[in-house]
């Protein structure tokens, strides 16, 4: 049966289609309905502001500093030099957010915008991909809203991290990589696949595992056609551009080296094991494959077994699939969720990245997981040896227990207050305030960073303050400091 024959006017498939989008794309808007910024997404606001871990030497205690002075640093050399002086990572994001905020505005909305703004186009590139694999039948529905409700997916989308827009340029990649290899050799597609690539691992540095996939498939498969000289090209200039910047950039390597060592170092005082690493692999592999159960039962044995299920669905819908088509696409898919995510595990043993080994790094995977779990309905849903019925309680096991879960988090998430910086700025603004005196100078730094452009007031440091103290000529305000840097 084909599968149009679920909706048999196709008109009326793309219209569902591009519901399922446009819900897509509101979930992402409207949530989260509460938004509190944690460390990490405070380092990429000051350094997108040009404000590295050392510009704090620069100044000097009760020695007044201006916003003015700050709002030097507030340039694309200075975002460069304080990228490399953190690790070297997420330079592009960086830099993207530099430029944004100096369009639209320095508010904590303003900053979560940006990375909305990058997953909608995310969930719009994962529509085009869909095409690739679908051709716009209903099954294009199932893989967006399996992406738009994926808890991990929405989180990364509001979160002032560089993590959905390593996604997006990998879903990108993607699609160039996918019509290079089964479309037509055009040095253009493989030109493309490097280059967005490139922007990923520059996004987010292990983006490569994904990018390892890429290399292993190009090298299996297309090895002769790699080597016409515009294919040569096509590869080289990718390359040259991101040796380029690794050279540029080697100092922050080193730094990043030197963060390896102190993690490796607290993961032995913990006795975390390589072992550890398979069952996390495992586990969120498994839950971005769908079988979510070990994110309510986190015993190893449940991690372990959710995992060999995919596997055995993976393997039950190769022997299901009606042409070599079919086989090649999950091969692929299975390839891009599962593999990348041992290519992950192993490079976390390799760094000695044990204890930061968490979620949001396989969130790079997630289009893919969730394209190849409506792939393999599909094969369900077509193959003669299936009864549609079974194929359709397999559905209901993935989809929704996934929508439980989705709504479980919107319903119990409830984000703490680890700093109260937007607070500080919004009363310094509303109020006119001209002088704050602060503890640290970091938190001058991150104040002034959610403070509008041009708005003039000098800071002052007191390391035996406890408190924010405001001045206006009527008199001072004291406002206690929420900071919370864990």
């Amino acid at each position: 049966m084909a599968v149009q024959g679920i909706f048999r006017k196709r008109g009326l498939t793309e219209i569902i289609n591009l519901i399922c989008l446009i819900t897509g794309i509101f979930i992402i808007i409207l949530l989260p309905l509460k938004k509190e910024i944690w460390y990490d997404e405070t380092v990429s606001i000051l350094i997108s502001k040009g404000i590295s871990p050392d510009t704090r030497l620069l100044f000097a205690d009760n020695t007044p500093v201006s916003s003015a002075t700050l709002h030097q640093f507030n340039s694309i050399p200075h975002v460069f030099e304080a990228t490399v002086s953190d690790n070297a990572n997420s330079f592009i994001y960086n830099l993207g957010l530099h430029g944004y905020t100096l369009l639209c505005g320095n508010t904590i909305a303003d900053y979560m915008w940006f990375s909305k703004l990058i997953a909608i186009a995310t969930l719009i590139a994962f529509w085009f991909m869909c095409k690739l694999f679908f051709n716009n039948n209903i099954f294009t529905s199932a893989a967006i809203l399996l992406l738009s409700t994926d808890i991990d997916f929405i989180a990364m989308s509001h979160e002032i991290r560089a993590y959905a827009m390593g996604i997006l340029f990998i879903t990108m990649a993607a699609i160039n990589f996918y019509k290079f290899m089964y479309r037509a050799d055009k040095p253009v597609w493989l030109f493309l696949t490097g280059l967005l690539s490139v922007a990923a691992v520059l996004c987010h540095f292990l983006t490569v595992y994904i990018v390892l996939v890429f290399l292993v498939m190009l090298a299996c498969n297309k090895g002769r056609a790699l080597l016409t000289a515009k294919n040569i090209i096509a590869t080289g200039i990718p390359v040259l551009l991101i040796a380029a910047y690794f050279l540029g950039t080697y100092p922050g390597l080193q730094t990043m080296s030197r963060q390896n060592h102190e993690i490796q170092e607290r993961a032995l005082a913990a006795g975390f094991s390589n072992f550890e690493v398979m069952i996390r692999a495992m586990k969120f592999t498994a839950v971005n494959l769908k079988i979510v159960l070990p994110s309510f039962i986190g015993s190893k044995l449940v991690i372990i077994m959710s995992f060999l299920l995919a596997i055995a669905l993976y393997m039950a819908g190769i022997k299901l699939a009606i042409d070599k088509e079919q086989k090649r696409n999950l091969h692929l898919l299975f390839a891009f969720s599962t593999v990348s995510s041992i290519f992950l595990a192993l490079l976390c043993v390799k760094s000695h990245h044990y204890t930061a080994l968490y979620y949001r790094y396989f969130s790079f995977c997630l289009p893919f997981c969730c394209l190849f779990v409506a792939y393999l309905l599909y094969v369900f849903f077509t193959s003669p040896r299936m009864k549609k019925s079974v194929a359709a309680g397999i559905g209901v096991l993935f989809i929704v227990p996934s929508l439980l879960l989705f709504v479980q988090w919107v319903k119990s998430t409830r984000p703490v207050q680890k700093y109260n910086f937007t607070d500080v700025a919004r009363i310094i603004t509303a109020s006119g305030y001209n002088k704050i005196e602060v503890p640290q100078w970091r938190d001058a730094f991150l104040t002034n960073a959610l403070l509008p452009d041009g708005y003039k007031i000098d800071y002052f440091r007191n390391p035996a303050a406890t408190e924010f103290t405001v001045f206006k000529a009527e008199g001072i305000t004291k406002i206690p400091v929420i900071r919370n840097d864990e």
